[in-house]
């Protein structure tokens, strides 16, 4: 699919050395980490070199926002020296509050950001009182990883306020065509800040993050 991608889109990949894999683990969890990735020019797959991260559902996703635009790849993954994700949906954001582009491998051409593909069930928010580590108080972006009405993750940097006394980490914004809804969450900080499982719930006072575990 790369090679009907546009060329900003491509060089994108090419730049990037790094990008944050989303994986959904055997509880249908999200789970976000930073990796080293590797393209060759219109070949069909992305790579990730080095450590392999444990794959319990082929379904996965690669954040490149590092640089402009911000591009999420969503794709199958499958293993051999390295693993290789095959790109099935692209979205690309030209700015914070813009539309994303989006890429269909279905259809090789630009459509809406609105996603078609049919809803399947996902975890439910797993419930109970949060965990409030004190290195949450100095977060102030992270990846906020979740898991798709179509079965597949979907991710996005954004900025992060700490509510120590409310005991979440409140999203003052999400980006447009985010599809977010009520369920298992991961966040993953700038830098080597911590990463937070928990659940991703709204609120009168906007979206928010209830840590349930922080490594």
């Amino acid at each position: 699919m790369t090679a009907t991608l546009p060329s900003e889109l491509r060089e994108v990949f090419a730049r990037c050395a790094e990008a944050e894999l989303v994986t959904v683990d055997a509880s249908g969890r999200p789970r976000a980490r930073a990796v080293a990735s590797r393209y060759r020019e219109g070949g069909p797959c992305i790579d990730v070199v080095g450590a392999r991260p444990p794959i319990s559902d082929p379904h996965v996703a690669l954040l490149f926002s590092a640089d402009v635009p911000t591009v999420l790849v969503q794709g199958t993954a499958y293993a051999d020296e390295a693993l290789h994700v095959r790109p099935e949906r692209v979205y690309a954001w030209d700015a914070d509050d813009a539309e994303p582009r989006m890429f269909d491998a279905h259809l090789e051409e630009v459509r809406s950001g609105h996603n078609e593909e049919p809803e399947v069930p996902h975890a439910a928010p797993g419930g109970g009182s949060g965990h409030w580590d004190p290195r949450l108080e100095a977060v102030s972006s992270a990846l906020l990883a979740c898991v798709g009405p179509d079965g597949f993750p979907f991710a996005a940097r954004l900025d992060v306020t700490p509510d120590a006394r409310g005991g979440v980490l409140r999203l003052p914004w999400l980006p447009v065509g985010m599809p977010v809804e009520p369920g298992p969450a991961c966040l993953h900080a700038t830098g080597n800040g911590p990463c937070v499982h928990g659940d991703l719930l709204a609120g009168a006072e906007g979206w928010r993050v209830v840590p349930h575990a922080v490594a």
